[in-house]
This record gives C-alpha cells, structure tokens and sequence, in this order.
C-alpha cells in the first residue's frame, strides 16, 4: 500500500469515529434534556439540564444511544403520573 492509500484509511477511519460519536451526541442532547427535566417537574424542581449538557452526556459511550429508550419509558411513565 502506497503513502496515498495510508492516509486515505485513516481519513475514513476519523470519519467513521466522528460519525460515531455523533450518533450519541445527537440523540443526547434532544433526549437527555427532556428525560432528566421531565423527571425534575416531577419531583417539583426547577428544570435544570440544557441542550448542550445532554450533548455532554451524549459523548459518554453508550449513553448517547440509551438516552432514547430511556426518553420513551419516561414518556409513557408520565403518560400515567
């Protein structure tokens, strides 16, 4: 393999870790935000979490993915509180 293709690899390989990461920061900061607020209405405090903490959360590896099925069992939850 020449220097050429070298190079080329690793630009595929920083642009499949960076679409990675963003397929957990991206969901993290519309899910985490809504699931940790809803959760503090409920308690009776003050929401707290903004977009771009959710987005922090989200870099977490494996949290960025959990934060939607943790959004849709709060979501049915309070469907009933």
């Amino acid at each position: 393999m020449s220097a050429g293709g070298k190079i080329v690899g690793i630009g595929c390989g920083m642009f499949v870790l960076l679409f990675i990461v963003l397929l957990g920061v991206l969901p993290g900061m519309i899910c985490w935000p809504y699931t940790i607020n809803s959760w503090l209405a409920f308690a009776g405090k003050p929401e707290a979490v903004e977009w771009w903490q959710g987005a922090l959360i989200g870099l977490i590896p494996g949290f960025g993915q959990l934060s939607i099925p943790a959004a849709v069992v709060t979501w049915i939850i309070m469907l009933f509180l």
